[in-house]
């Protein structure tokens, strides 16, 4: 007996298996990227692999690295692809790449940008600890690694046991009706612990940068891209609570605050704002 099978039916299976001998794996449809990363994906059966980005020119990568998660579809593994790719030549915001297999568009999806203000940044040297990441009992502390122009995962410890994850964080001044926050980092410059605190007015929409050495719980931050000379001591109380002293203000026409004024900061979470 002789079947037929409507052709709906035979593209629609036609469809699938194509679609089941490859992908283009990274950047995945609206992933954020930034710095030096990769391109990857796989193939069953290709002779060139080409990828273009936006309207630019197509380039082929390499093609033929082993993948042994593509022994079942493929049967083999010499089936993936994979090139070096600086994101950071691109604009801030959203890009197109498409996935070209032997001449044929396979591939087409959108993907974000967030870049630094070159290419390719020198000299840069900064850290930070994410509290509570990967998981509730860990801290991972990120370290700038230039090679890669972007944060690279250099610890994980036990939470707290960092002494620097305390620092991190949002605050707002105890008891005041100010709109003004106070944004607290900690990492580490030439190896030395160091804090760095941005500034927020949001009612004059004013930002306002200071940094310094960090010992033990307590730092000494100054105006490190702030139009106001000022100092202030900062002395982590416990995990929910931070001291700020004013230790100088200039020019007084400038700041409504005096040496010697202390304020408690209150991590922004405990206030519930």
């Amino acid at each position: 007996m002789r079947y037929r099978y409507p052709l709906a039916l035979i593209l629609m299976l036609s469809t699938s298996l194509t679609q089941a001998k490859g992908a283009l794996e990274n950047p995945k449809p609206d992933d954020p990227v930034s710095g030096i990363g990769t391109i990857y994906g796989w193939n069953c059966d290709a002779q060139t692999i080409e990828i273009q980005i936006d309207n630019g020119n197509r380039f082929a990568i390499p093609y033929g690295s082993a993948r042994g998660d593509t022994q079942k579809p493929c049967g083999d593994k010499d089936n993936g692809f994979v090139t070096q790719y600086n994101f950071g030549l691109l604009s801030n915001g959203e890009h197109r790449i498409r996935l070209y297999v032997d001449g044929t568009k396979e591939q087409d999806r959108n993907f974000r940008v967030t870049r630094l203000a070159e290419p390719y940044m020198r000299g840069l040297e900064g850290s930070s600890v994410v509290t509570e990441f990967p998981d509730k009992d860990h801290d991972t502390t990120l370290t700038w690694s230039e090679s890669t122009q972007n944060f690279q995962i250099t610890s994980i410890e036990p939470t707290g046991s960092h002494p620097l994850a305390g620092f991190n964080g949002l605050w707002r001044v105890k008891n005041s009706a100010g709109n003004v926050l106070f944004q607290t980092s900690a990492g580490y410059r030439n190896n030395d612990p160091w804090l760095t605190l941005s500034m927020l007015d949001m009612d004059f929409n004013s930002l306002q940068i200071y940094s310094g050495l960090l010992e033990g719980r307590t730092a000494v931050i100054d105006d490190e891209y702030s139009s106001v000379d000022a100092a202030f001591e900062m002395k982590l109380l416990n995990n929910d609570e931070m001291r700020m002293t004013v230790l100088h203000c200039a020019p007084v026409s400038s700041c409504n605050i005096h040496t010697g004024d202390e304020f408690t900061l209150l991590r922004k979470e405990t206030v519930g704002q």
